[in-house]
């Protein structure tokens, strides 16, 4: 397993795995999840910015994650679209991305590392108790795509 930078190249393996992840979060019932072209051209502004990576196992990518500067608190790293292939889920990888990324905001001087998750995506929500993040409950910003529940690490 190899966790890579993403390169301009690689766009639609990204968005193509993060869809996958969608349909499946969709059958489930966590109904906020969704490819656009804000998340296209979002996604692609990060990939240039070098914020995005892709999880390889045997020279194929099986998940993505983007982790990048909070914009507004100093020595904070934010964690975003983690997406493991379904296929693929369930077997160690989500932690092992969570690890990296941790790894990745220490030697970027950061101390605290955050996310979201959807309000009903209860397995997300698991996954980031069990790697250390305190819930910190519902995102008191008003969002139009979803309710959030914050988590942050400390590190």
């Amino acid at each position: 397993m190899e966790i890579l930078l993403a390169d301009k190249n690689k766009l639609i393996e990204v968005l193509y795995i993060i869809r996958e992840c969608s349909r499946q979060l969709i059958e489930k019932g966590v109904k906020y999840w969704n490819n656009s072209l804000a998340d296209y051209n979002e996604i692609s502004e990060d990939i240039e910015k070098q914020y995005v990576y892709l999880l390889v196992v045997n020279m194929v990518t099986i998940g993505t994650v983007t982790i990048k500067p909070d914009k507004s608190t100093l020595k904070t790293t934010t964690i975003s679209r983690l997406a493991i292939f379904p296929h693929f889920q369930k077997r160690g990888f989500a932690p092992e991305v969570l690890k990296f990324a941790e790894e990745l905001a220490k030697n970027n001087g950061s101390t605290i590392l955050k996310g979201s998750t959807p309000v009903d995506d209860k397995s997300l929500s698991q996954l980031l108790e069990e790697n250390g993040f305190i819930n910190h409950g519902v995102d008191g910003e008003v969002h139009e795509e979803f309710i959030r529940i914050k988590f942050e690490k400390k590190i």
